[in-house]
């Protein structure tokens, strides 16, 4: 059975951790595509998305709202559905 885990297809989303001088935490996002679709990459950049800074400790305990957690979850999966064309709008 092929478990696919050698398989990606050509665009994604890239989600990186930076963390700031005050000490609070940034996640960004990025539009990404496979230079070699249907491979593990290499990926380039294509496209500065989003960011949102947190304070380290709420971050780090994942201790934000549920309801922040799933809006979270919810946009990455837009922002990839976006990205492929595949996102659907009311007509």
């Amino acid at each position: 059975m092929d478990s696919g885990d050698k398989e990606r297809g050509e665009r994604g989303v890239a989600c990186s951790l930076l963390k700031l001088s005050d000490g609070r935490l940034r996640v960004v996002l990025d539009d990404v595509r496979n230079l070699a679709p249907g491979e593990l990459g290499p990926w380039q950049h294509e496209v500065f998305v989003t960011f949102k800074d947190y304070e380290r400790a709420a971050l780090s305990s994942l201790d934000l709202p549920e309801d922040e957690l799933a809006a979270f979850g919810h946009y990455v999966l837009a922002r990839l559905l976006a990205a492929n064309g595949l996102l659907w709008s009311e007509p």
